[in-house]
């Protein structure tokens, strides 16, 4: 009946041992200007996210102005990505054991991860594509909540290592970061094919670190010809 009604879903994907399939569905629209609420970007889109038959997300989805910089408002937190330097997306295993030159993650937004080690197991510096949907998110008593979602296209190469990651480390969780600042912890459930990861953000100040260092790197995969 959803197929029906939406059609076939860009994206099919069943984890947890089978029980638990998410549906997406992307609609493309003529994009144009945000506002004061994303600067420098464009709404291009919506989404409608459906988890075992139920609703689940659904909101806009948003492009960067290709060749135009993110800029950084006075609302933008202090510890944004600022430097000239490319960011890289760097993932790490995470473990409860201490090693040696091994940093334990305690932050405010990922409290008592586990430790992890000084050299990422996958470092990506370049990205093929990007969307980064904003969705509402139904609660109890009629409330919601906002959460957003970045929905990345890896480069081939680094499609390949990181199937490679995801089928090597079953069972174990994977801290992601740019450029040292830990954005979002990812358990392995099973092999991740086809260069598609999708990261969960529900903090705004988060968000914002997310959106400035993955549009820099669309920009990079963009003006190198990674397509």
């Amino acid at each position: 009946m959803i197929v029906t009604y939406l059609g076939l879903p860009t994206w099919d994907y069943t984890y947890n041992g089978g029980t638990v399939a998410e549906l997406t569905w992307f609609y493309d629209l003529t994009p144009f200007p945000a506002g004061d609420t994303m600067p420098g970007y464009n709404i291009s889109g919506i989404s409608v996210d459906i988890t075992n038959g139920c609703l689940m997300k659904w909101g806009f989805n948003y492009s960067g102005v290709i060749g135009k910089p993110i800029p950084i408002g006075e609302n933008s937190p202090t510890n944004a990505i600022t430097t000239q330097r490319p960011p890289v997306l760097e993932m790490f295993i995470v473990s409860s054991n201490v090693t040696t030159n091994s940093t334990y993650i305690d932050t405010k937004e990922i409290p008592k991860l586990g430790y992890i080690t000084s050299t990422p197991i996958v470092a990506i510096s370049e990205l093929k594509g990007l969307r980064l949907n904003e969705a509402t998110i139904p609660d109890s008593g009629n409330q919601s909540h906002k959460n957003w979602i970045f929905n990345i296209e890896l480069t081939p190469t680094d499609a390949a290592s990181f199937l490679s990651m995801t089928t090597d480390n079953p069972g174990k969780t994977i801290l992601i970061s740019i450029d040292d600042r830990p954005l979002f912890p990812v358990y392995i459930d099973q092999p991740i094919p086809n260069g598609f990861l999708r990261i969960d953000i529900t903090n705004a100040g988060m968000m914002e670190i997310a959106k400035e260092g993955l549009g820099k790197m669309l920009r990079e995969g963009q003006a190198g010809g990674t397509h």
